[in-house]
């Protein structure tokens, strides 16, 4: 979290969904990213992808989560306040609870997002911040792989393991180095 709080680019990997969702826990009370290949503009996308191609051994494989926005939800939900959740912390025992309220478009959103944490006595403590996003769908996630050099292996919609649709709460990405000689190949969903 102290690397992340000083704005170095930093990856967690562990084999335990505990773990994760408990940096993750940590990460969102340290204010810190996550979805953050969505923190990127279109620009900065495309580049940090071409830098990841460079540094790719030639069976190595790029992953990437994120979300993909649903329309109807961005502009029904455009400036409300939405209470997101109410969760124990595990480290302290108190209870912790989640709002939100974004202004956004088709390209991307500003969200302003706070935890209030209620101790003992009744008093909350409240951390929070802002951040945008820009959004990627999914025929954008195919061009701008393939742009970059790639060839999607796997484009997921979900856990489950479906295929990305327009629908598709996830983009779940796996791709390889696309190298010379290799023409550019078409994904059929």
């Amino acid at each position: 979290m102290p690397i992340a709080q000083e704005s170095q680019h930093i990856v967690g990997l562990d084999r335990s969904a505990a773990m994760l969702e408990r940096a993750e826990r940590r990460a969102r009370r340290a204010n810190v990213a996550f979805n953050s290949f969505l923190m990127l503009d279109p620009d900065d996308r495309w580049a940090c992808l071409a830098r990841v191609r460079e540094h790719m051994a030639p069976r190595g494989r790029v992953a990437i989560d994120v979300f993909q926005p649903d329309p109807q939800i961005i502009a029904g939900l455009d400036g409300a306040v939405v209470d997101e959740w109410e969760r124990i912390d595990p480290e302290t025992g108190r209870a912790v609870r989640k709002f939100s309220s974004s202004h956004a478009n088709v390209d991307g959103v500003t969200q302003r997002f706070w935890h209030d944490e209620t101790a003992d006595d009744g008093t909350v403590h409240r951390i929070g911040g802002n951040m945008a996003l820009h959004y990627l769908y999914r025929r954008e996630t195919e061009l701008l792989f393939s742009e970059a050099g790639f060839i999607i292996e796997t484009l997921h919609g979900d856990y489950d393991g479906n295929p990305a649709d327009a629908r598709s709460p996830k983009l779940l990405v796996v791709a390889k180095r696309r190298e010379r000689g290799q023409g550019r190949e078409r994904r059929r969903s």
